[in-house]
């Protein structure tokens, strides 16, 4: 047979059933699930729905805005409770409910004087030997040459007590009135216990120290408009007077410290009066 004659018979015929054989091996191949399909298969149906995938991020990305609230641009640290995400729009900001500020007012109602020192006397009525005392007591600190009085201290309360050759006891450190009478009875039973003749102690309360902290208050203004003593090239805080025998010290970062007072009601007493006047001086 002519040579020519089969060159046209198999492209009529046989190229052209490849052909229609490659359409319907495709066409099947897209029917067939996943889990039929080969690796090859999968692999390059995995690429071109990754291709088309990543498109259409990208066009949804572009729909997607960022909206971030200029309070939080200042936070670098912002809280997972105030991340919020509605609408496909991020949004950054404070709680919607926000605590409104107190008054200067307010501010020192919240604030109470706290006891940090009570100064109480004994008299033990008789005289005693502090060299004996000192020879056969524990904690105790006596140098006759330095200072007259015997130093004592317990643990519980934690007080130190100033022993006379007179009798006479001043007992500080404790942060209570009852744990200064009870530091006193003790010290007393100690020396009773040494064997001096003691009768009949009368407890008595000399000073009590409070403290409390303010805000910071402006002493040159206070110290030209009020009766008080100020030296700041001396002593960096401001003396005033509050009631007769109590005095506040006031310092410029609006800590005060009241001293004089034998009860802890007149310590209070003092600072209602003091308060409206650190109003009136605080610093902006």
């Amino acid at each position: 047979m002519d040579e020519t004659a089969l060159e046209r018979f198999f492209d009529k015929y046989v190229m052209k059933e490849d052909e229609e054989d490659e359409v319907e091996e495709e066409l099947f191949l897209r029917l067939l699930p996943d889990e039929l399909l080969t690796p090859d298969e999968s692999d390059q149906e995995n690429r071109d729905d990754n291709k088309t995938g990543l498109l259409s991020g990208r066009r949804r990305r572009r729909q997607v805005s960022v909206r971030v609230s200029p309070d939080s641009r200042s936070s670098q640290n912002a809280s997972p409770a105030a991340v919020q995400l509605t609408g496909g729009s991020l949004s950054t900001g404070p709680p919607t409910t926000a605590a409104a500020p107190e008054s200067q007012e307010a501010e020192l109602l919240h604030i109470i004087p706290k006891i940090q020192n009570v100064m109480s006397t004994v008299k033990l009525g008789c005289c005693l030997d502090l060299k004996l005392i000192a020879c056969k007591k524990w904690n105790i600190e006596y140098k006759p040459k330095t200072f007259k009085a015997l130093i004592m201290r317990i643990r519980e309360p934690r007080t130190t007590a100033l022993i006379y050759r007179t009798g006479n006891l001043v007992c500080t450190g404790a942060k209570s009135v009852e744990e200064s009478r009870l530091a006193a009875r003790k010290f007393v039973r100690i020396v009773k216990k040494l064997g001096f003749p003691v009768a009949s102690p009368t407890f008595k309360v000399q000073n009590l120290v409070g403290s409390c902290n303010t805000f910071p208050v402006r002493l040159t203004q206070m110290a030209r408009n009020l009766d008080c003593s100020y030296e700041p090239e001396l002593f960096p805080a401001l003396f005033y007077k509050v009631l007769p025998g109590i005095c506040a010290t006031i310092f410029s970062s609006g800590k005060i410290h009241f001293t004089g007072a034998k009860t802890e009601a007149r310590i209070h007493k003092a600072f209602d009066i003091i308060r409206p006047i650190l109003s009136s001086f605080r610093r902006r």
